[in-house]
């Protein structure tokens, strides 16, 4: 369960998981925006599940209670058979619309989730969604 937004916004410090229906429903539907962005996000996981991910957490603005956010920030962890489909690979390292997306292996994923997604700019603890059921 996605826990409520903090008075600044954001969600309480941590990372949350959360199904991919439990993410539109909280971030998904507030405005034409958070609805696009959702769809890249449904295709960002539709691709990470084909390459061989085996752990997305999402990040910035789409995270907040903010009604028109800036992009969704994601995290992507590689599994040891990383690529498992060029094709899809290949995809994820063009980039989707509205997304910034790092793929990266174990120790810099610690690093995002740790780090640099756990706290805004002014240097605040924030939580992060990790998206769960997925595979």
């Amino acid at each position: 369960m996605i826990p409520s937004f903090t008075e600044f916004g954001c969600l309480p410090p941590g990372v949350h998981p959360a199904t991919l229906d439990e993410i539109d429903a909280c971030f998904g539907q507030l405005s034409e925006l958070r609805r696009v962005q959702m769809e890249s996000v449904r295709w960002m996981v539709e691709l990470a599940v084909k390459a061989g991910v085996v752990r997305i957490v999402l990040n910035g603005s789409f995270v907040t209670d903010i009604i028109e956010p800036n992009d969704v920030d994601c995290v992507l962890l590689t599994g040891l058979d990383y690529p498992r489909d060029a094709v899809a690979d290949q995809a994820l390292q063009d980039g989707l619309p509205y997304l910034e997306t790092a793929i990266v292996p174990t120790v810099p994923f610690g690093r995002f989730v740790d780090d640099f997604f756990a706290t805004g700019r002014f240097g605040e603890p924030k939580g992060m969604i990790e998206v769960i059921q997925w595979n």
